[in-house]
């Protein structure tokens, strides 16, 4: 322990001071590559206390003293700026009517870093070192993350049978990958934005070489999403893969189609017959399928009582508990990893923050779309198809919680910064040259 704590110290100092020095360069892909393991790395079972946490707060602390010191911001503020901050306002004046006022405060604690951090990003000014090296975090945590599982599945039994923080639960045959991390479903659409980010380098960058690696790190991605069983995963995968080929350059466009054709193929099979025991799941069960559909029609109940102004932000679970004795059929799923859970945002959003959230949070969606399809073909592919994968998560998942949703804004923020200030770099220098050029031809005419 000692020894240990000799050796991470100075590592830990070090990285902090360079997140603090430089939060975009280096605590950006650092927060990225922790973001798939969650609470895993958790120092005390907190979700402040998590290594992805501390490491977020670092470059929230270092992005602020830039803007308070006076650098220089983005060239444009963002209108997802004023959406975003407006709808975490909106979910804490929904603390004042909560009808659980300690759960709201909690959340909204959660959110409120979250919301920060992104709004600190999308003032910043980025370049193309900042997006690849973020790119790169998301990569390397993509990868090791994926790693790991494999390492459970090959030498350690198999995947845990349930969600564990800070410990090593034992393995079982029932068990899915994620379990100990974020969560199987949760998980899988993580994997997503490594997975989009890899198929568009193997059929974009340049070299051989390059193309091969990337192609690799794009398997082990969807590899770990089948690992987790999810179908949501799953059913993203061949989402973002059609609006990477659709967003993205023209020329990879026939690779990205082939490629949506095998990975169908192999996810079929994977489906069909568990290799290792990936993907076995047990659909009769309600725990299984965490009883969406009960979980929907007591929503859909609760829905006429608390979508109009909210129950208060993180009060779920407390709508559901009360609404579910009054619709017929809806079984109690007390116990189920997730059972409290919405698996649907756009419900959770209507019953705990009513119409206004509602309305905010769509409009933030819908700017990210716009932002996203306003970038330079050569730089729109990943962040919008990684969009298009979350808005497939979201509508099965209630996720804004977790790092990985804000993690596709965050990306869609740094491809826009950094568009805007290449287009702003090149107008001035345009006008620049005209100007010389044509006062070059005014001294020629009046010596002629």
């Amino acid at each position: 322990m000692l020894l240990a704590l000799l050796i991470g110290a100075p590592l830990a100092l070090t990285l902090a001071l360079f997140c603090l020095r430089d939060p975009l360069r280096f605590g950006l892909p650092v927060f990225a590559a922790l973001i798939p393991f969650g609470e895993r790395l958790s120092l005390a079972g907190s979700p402040f206390l998590s290594l992805g946490s501390l490491v977020g707060m670092l470059l929230g602390v270092g992005l602020l003293v830039q803007v308070l010191v006076g650098r220089r911001t983005a060239a444009r503020l963002s209108p997802s700026v004023a959406i975003w901050l407006l709808f975490l306002a909106a979910a804490a004046a929904s603390a004042l009517w909560s009808i659980n006022g300690a759960a709201s405060i909690s959340g909204i604690a959660v959110l409120g870093s979250l919301v920060l951090v992104y709004v600190l990003v999308a003032i910043s000014p980025a370049d193309r070192t900042v997006l690849r090296r973020t790119e790169n975090g998301l990569l390397t945590g993509g990868v090791a993350v994926v790693c790991y599982g494999i390492v459970q599945l090959t030498l350690l039994g198999g995947f845990p049978n349930a969600k564990v923080i800070g410990a090593a639960p034992a393995a079982a045959a029932s068990g899915r990958f994620g379990n100990d991390l974020l969560g199987p479903d949760i998980e899988s659409v993580t994997l997503l934005l490594p997975f989009v980010i890899a198929a568009s380098r193997a059929f974009n960058e340049s070299g051989v070489a390059n193309r091969v690696k990337y192609a690799v790190v794009a398997a082990l991605a969807l590899f770990g999403i089948l690992m987790t069983g999810s179908r949501t995963g799953t059913l993203g995968f061949a989402v973002v893969l059609l609006a990477l080929a659709w967003a993205g350059p023209r020329r990879a466009r026939k690779g990205l189609l082939a490629t949506f054709v095998v990975g169908l193929v192999i996810a079929g099979v994977v489906w069909a017959f568990h290799p290792g025991g990936i993907a076995n799941r047990t659909f009769t069960s309600s725990t299984s399928s965490s009883g969406r559909v009960d979980i929907w029609k007591v929503g859909a109940a609760a829905c006429t009582r608390y979508c109009g102004y909210g129950a208060g932000w993180g009060t779920f679970p407390d709508v559901y508990a009360a609404t579910q004795a009054s619709v017929p059929g809806a079984r109690v799923l007390v116990g189920a990893q997730g059972s409290y859970q919405a698996h649907d945002l756009w419900m959770l959003i209507g019953i705990e923050l009513g119409l206004p959230g509602l309305l905010l949070y769509t409009a933030g969606l819908g700017l990210a779309v716009v932002e996203a399809l306003r970038a330079p073909r050569d730089l729109r592919g990943p962040p919008f198809a990684a969009l298009a994968g979350l808005c497939v998560g979201v509508f099965f998942l209630s996720s804004m919680e977790f790092k990985f949703f804000w993690m596709v804004l965050i990306l869609i923020a740094i491809t826009r910064n950094l568009a805007e200030a290449e287009e702003a770099q090149t107008e001035p220098g345009s006008a620049r040259v005209l100007g010389e050029r044509a006062g070059s031809l005014g001294v020629s005419a009046a010596g002629a």
